[in-house]
């Protein structure tokens, strides 16, 4: 609990509170880890913002940014921290049509930016799972990727320019590839408070099909092939195993989406299959593979899924981009999979982010540029602490 006196203050300058319920609430992300905050606050503007950074740091006290709170890895759990909840910085300051570009604040969630931009005819194409509950700042501190991944890449290839605040309260305009490294960051070296973010047009018509195999080759040779098709703009994966226990028949599947008419299914039976894989994490989850992975197979993903189904391990996942999702019920199958991942030359973090939950397995890579970004940007290391480094 933060001392009544700075509890008092930090009501001074913006929406705060330390009641039982909130704190409880904001315990935790979508990782389900528990963590501890003093305080939440809801800060309305940068100024306030700015307002917090100062007195926390003179008090030693750190913060934990929060935007949709649907990290998978433990993201915006709190250790010891204020959490700072952006999600009254909402605003989609500006469309220009011009620029093929959109001017947002961090908290604006990701699908009521869609929604804005579907009436011009445009899109923001990056679309992780948790896009109904997601924000720009969330998305930007991950470099999230998801369905549309091996069409449009990640967030980084997206931003144009990004105002930040970092660990002392200041403000900068980063531009090009300035703005593109604070992608993936993680908000432990400084806060988003607004993004350029360039924008697609969106397809007049999308089409869909569902592929079955019961080889494994064969599923490799398709996907190779979609890679190299202009019109599939979602390549995803569903693992036997998976399909099983979501209720289809227990094959190997591809569903594809097509900018235009090449797919073959009814568009009531599409609506079903994509709804489906939506909500499949939630349905491998309440059947008790409560742990998701996201190993970056960049090779020989033919021996990788072929791993998988022997063990009987649930997947499904971003396959053209080498990114998929195995389920475990336990740590201990897990650390095997860790130990396939590794002889196969794959990553084990290719999209959640790093957080509290892979800090033992982060690449040295992202380790190093966080480090050097914070000894720039957080010196007195109060942002987001105890995360990736």
């Amino acid at each position: 609990m933060a001392p009544s006196n700075i509890i008092s203050i930090l009501k001074g300058i913006c929406p705060a509170t330390e009641a039982d319920t909130e704190k409880i609430v904001y315990s935790t992300d979508a990782s389900t880890i528990k963590g501890n905050p003093l305080a939440i606050l809801w800060p309305e503007n940068a100024e306030q913002l700015q307002k917090v950074i100062r007195y926390t740091q003179r008090e030693g006290l750190s913060l934990t940014v929060r935007g949709g709170g649907t990290s998978l890895v433990g993201g915006a759990v709190p250790v010891n921290s204020i959490v700072v909840d952006m999600s009254r910085l909402n605003k989609i300051k500006r469309i220009d049509l011009k620029e093929n570009a959109v001017f947002v604040e961090a908290g604006v969630v990701l699908d009521d930016l869609n929604n804005a931009l579907a009436k011009y005819g445009y899109e923001f194409p990056i679309k992780p799972g948790s896009h109904a509950s997601c924000t720009v700042g969330g998305i930007i501190a991950t470099n999230a990727g998801g369905m549309l991944t091996p069409k449009f890449g990640k967030v980084s290839e997206w931003i144009s320019a990004a105002r930040i605040m970092d660990g002392t309260g200041k403000v900068f305009d980063f531009y090009d590839n300035q703005a593109r490294e604070v992608a993936g960051t993680e908000g432990c070296v400084m806060i988003i408070l607004e993004a350029k973010l360039k924008l697609s047009e969106l397809g007049k018509y999308y089409s869909t099909d569902l592929y079955e195999f019961e080889n494994i080759q064969n599923l490799i040779e398709k996907v190779n092939d979609l890679k190299n098709d202009p019109d599939a703009v979602a390549i995803e994966y569903i693992n036997s195993i998976a399909a099983g226990i979501a209720g289809m028949k227990q094959k190997d599947y591809l569903l594809v989406k097509y900018k235009g008419t090449k797919g073959n299914l009814d568009s009531l039976k599409a609506e079903k299959l994509w709804k489906l894989r939506e909500n499949i994490y939630s349905i491998l989850y309440e059947k008790g593979y409560k742990i998701i992975e996201d190993p970056i197979i960049e090779k020989d993903m033919d021996k990788f899924v072929d791993w998988l189904n022997k063990q009987n391990i649930p997947c499904f996942g971003h396959i053209a981009y080498g990114v998929l999702h195995p389920h475990f019920n336990s740590e201990e199958h897990a650390e095997k999979m860790y130990a396939a991942v590794k002889e196969l030359g794959g990553k084990l973090c290719g999209e959640h982010g790093i957080g509290l939950l892979k800090r033992k397995v982060a690449p040295l890579i992202i380790t190093q540029k966080i480090k050097d970004l914070k000894a720039k940007y957080d010196p007195n290391n109060i942002l987001n602490k105890g995360k990736v480094i």
